[in-house]
């Protein structure tokens, strides 16, 4: 081997082994990093303001922004997330409590329901259902379910020390990210091989997505969380905050919404309570208010921003969510946007000029 091919190679390696040590000093904190990063950029507007009003005291500012955020977004959150959790036991042991009452005997019988009988009969050339046991089926789901939601309750309460810690991580990277956020922006552009409008091109992209995600994005599902869970309160339905949570988590997936909660909620009062009107109440409801919640405000917030197509956007959000858990409700959006903000300038560069032509 010539000299000069195994100092390339030996460059190479030493470059290689570099990164890999540097991914895995920073991969255990890469999440309240993430999450820092994510809070300082729909913030950021705010910050410079706030800076201009104090004359441009950075640090200062910076400070006051990073508290002024946590206030105004996380201790919110963490309050609903308390909240959320009373209310996930609460649920739990109400359901061990029906389960030893024999509150789910009524799934045993359903088949003797009037309209059910109707149902079976004319679906019995195409579809058998006689071995169908409805209440084994929901009663092992239930009790998975309730274990599932224990567990993690029980490594809620155990790893709240870890959580701690990585608030204080996400809160110091709030803060010099607010500092220092612009020119290590520079920085990084300088550093990518494009023309300038191509990097205003990806970087806009980068912006608007994250943007349209966290502003349009968690103002749409907190909407219709908030009316979901207030139909479930008014309606007298038990866990409105947990059921209203659910739906605000499900709002963020396109196509699929709150509709999986109120939807089988409106059925089960049918089926279980006879409660007609309140089923009524909820489908109409859930149809029209939490419908037209999500169909007036998705489209002007994220959809016309981000121009990503609604099946892309909702299979970045389902792959985000697999890949990187709940920050993936982020990170999978933007990482289709990247790809395609990289994939038009390629293109752009592909074209023949119709002259040449």
């Amino acid at each position: 081997m010539k000299k000069e091919n195994f100092f390339a190679l030996l460059t190479l390696a030493v470059i290689g082994a570099s990164f890999y040590f540097l991914y895995r000093i920073f991969s255990p904190y890469l999440v309240p990093l993430a999450w820092g990063f994510v809070l300082t950029l729909v913030a950021f507007p705010g910050y410079r303001r706030l800076n201009g009003w104090m004359r441009n005291r950075r640090s200062l500012a910076s400070l006051v922004a990073t508290i002024l955020t946590i206030l105004l977004v996380v201790v919110p959150a963490l309050l609903v997330m308390f909240l959320l959790g009373k209310e996930v036991v609460e649920m739990y042991e109400s359901f061990e409590k029906a389960v030893k009452a024999g509150s789910f005997e009524f799934l045993a019988e359903w088949r003797n329901i009037s309209w059910v009988e109707d149902l079976l009969e004319r679906l019995a050339p195409w579809l058998d259902l006689s071995e169908l046991n409805l209440q084994s089926i929901v009663l092992e789901n239930l009790r998975s379910l309730s274990g599932v939601v224990l567990n993690q309750s029980t490594k809620f309460i155990v790893g709240f020390a870890q959580l701690l810690f990585a608030f204080l991580l996400m809160a110091i990277s709030m803060f010099y990210l607010f500092r220092d956020g612009e020119r290590f922006v520079a920085w990084v552009k300088d550093l990518i091989p494009l023309t300038h409008e191509e990097k205003e091109l990806l970087f806009g992209r980068i912006r608007d997505m994250v943007y349209a995600t966290i502003s349009g994005g968690i103002l749409v599902a907190l909407v219709q969380g908030f009316l979901g869970g207030m139909a479930f309160w008014i309606l007298g339905l038990p866990s409105p905050v947990l059921w209203g949570a659910v739906m605000t988590l499900l709002a963020f997936v396109p196509v699929v919404g709150p509709f999986l909660v109120w939807l089988p909620a409106a059925f089960l009062l049918v089926i279980y309570g006879q409660h007609f009107v309140k089923a009524a109440i909820l489908v109409a409801w859930g149809a029209v208010v939490v419908g037209l919640a999500d169909n007036f405000l998705r489209p002007k917030l994220i959809s016309e921003r981000t121009k990503l197509h609604t099946l892309i956007l909702f299979f970045a959000v389902l792959g985000g969510l697999k890949a990187f858990g709940l920050l993936g409700l982020i990170a999978g959006p933007l990482v289709v946007a990247v790809c395609l903000a990289i994939i038009d300038i390629y293109a752009s560069k592909m074209k023949v000029p119709e002259t040449d032509a």
